[in-house]
């Protein structure tokens, strides 16, 4: 039997993950069978044993293709954004995010599945270390925020960003998704508009909230308090 060459090998791949993908998106990861997916690739169940040795070995391999595009999307966005909470870049990338849900249907799909199906052992990853990479990524704009005073004295420049690109995610995976039909009551361009007010000005105006204060530390009672004191010297 002849040897196949790379490109060969890497298009029978291609070709078994893609029907693995219809099959696991249709009916699930569990209820689909190695032989299922033979089936709907074409090929023989012990040819498909050449290529995987596991149907989550597929699962991984169609994760992993995804990430990499997934990633250098991502940098592209983030690349383009140079003062995230200046409105008009906020609002272009909300429109980023919007485009990248929209794009990538599959995949978020999937990471559906990995959640009911795995604990999302596959796609945890993705949003581990957002905030501290975003944190490093606009250190330097973040840092100016500080040193001009532009912000609440507490607030963590990397964690409101952070929030405002998981608002916007978590929006249109709602709408994409989910069938959302403008959860918001609004089009998609208001929402945008809409969350980057909320995220650049905030929502209650200065002055006007009043912070609920610490409750007092409970006092010890006296035996209990001599107790931990040790006996008394005479």
């Amino acid at each position: 039997m002849p040897k196949l060459s790379q490109e060969v090998i890497e298009e029978k791949k291609i070709r078994i993950e893609d029907a693995a993908k219809q099959l696991f998106i249709k009916q699930g990861f569990h209820a689909t069978s190695m032989r299922d997916i033979a089936g709907r690739a074409g090929t023989s169940l012990g040819n498909l044993y050449n290529y995987y040795r596991t149907k989550e070995g597929i699962l991984e391999s169609i994760i992993g293709r995804y990430q990499k595009v997934i990633d250098v999307r991502l940098r592209g966005m983030f690349d383009e954004i140079e003062e995230p909470f200046q409105p008009e870049s906020l609002i272009k990338f909300g429109r980023l995010v919007k485009g990248m849900v929209n794009d990538h249907h599959d995949y978020w799909l999937l990471m559906y599945i990995d959640i009911l199906e795995f604990e999302n052992r596959h796609f945890r990853k993705m949003f581990e270390g957002l905030t501290h990479n975003l944190r490093r990524r606009y250190s330097s704009y973040f840092a100016e925020l500080k040193e001009s005073e532009a912000l609440y004295d507490g607030i963590d420049p990397a964690v409101g960003f952070t929030a405002a690109y998981m608002q916007f995610f978590n929006y249109f995976l709602v709408e994409k998704l989910f069938g959302g039909n403008r959860h918001f009551g609004i089009n998609d361009d208001e929402v945008i508009v809409r969350l980057t007010e909320i995220f650049c000005r905030g929502v209650m105006r200065p002055g006007t909230i009043k912070w609920p204060q610490p409750e007092p530390r409970p006092k010890l009672r006296q035996s209990r308090a001599r107790k931990r004191s040790g006996p008394s010297r005479r």
